[in-house]
C-alpha cells in the first residue's frame, strides 16, 4: 500500500504526515490531540513544551500498561491451553485402555 499525505491539527498546529491509512493516522493524531488538549485544561498556563512531554509521557504509560495486559493475557491463555491439551492427552490415554 502506498503512504499517503495527510493533513492533521494537534493542539493548535498543523501537520503534514504521511501513511498507508489516512484514518489511522487522523485516529492517532486526534488521540494525541485529545491528550494534549486535557492535559492543557487540567494544567492551563503550562508551555506546550511541557504539555507535549507530558502527553507523551501518558501515552506511553498507556502503552506499557497494554503491553503488559497481553503478556500476562498471553500467559493466561498458554496456561489454558497447556492444561486443556493435558487434558486431552489424558482422555486419550484413558480411552486407549479401555478399548
Amino acid at each position: 500500500m502506498k503512504n499517503t499525505g495527510i493533513k492533521v491539527k494537534i493542539f493548535k498546529s498543523e501537520y503534514n504526515l504521511l501513511g498507508e491509512n489516512p484514518a489511522e493516522v487522523e485516529k492517532i493524531a486526534n488521540y494525541v490531540d485529545t491528550t494534549m488538549q486535557r492535559i492543557d485544561y487540567q494544567s492551563p498556563n503550562t508551555s506546550v513544551d511541557s504539555i507535549a512531554v507530558v502527553a507523551a509521557l501518558n501515552i506511553a504509560e498507556s502503552y506499557f500498561k497494554e503491553k503488559d495486559g497481553r503478556k500476562e493475557m498471553e500467559k493466561s491463555i498458554t496456561k489454558l491451553l497447556n492444561d486443556v491439551s493435558r487434558k486431552i492427552d489424558d482422555l486419550n490415554k484413558k480411552i486407549e485402555e479401555y478399548i
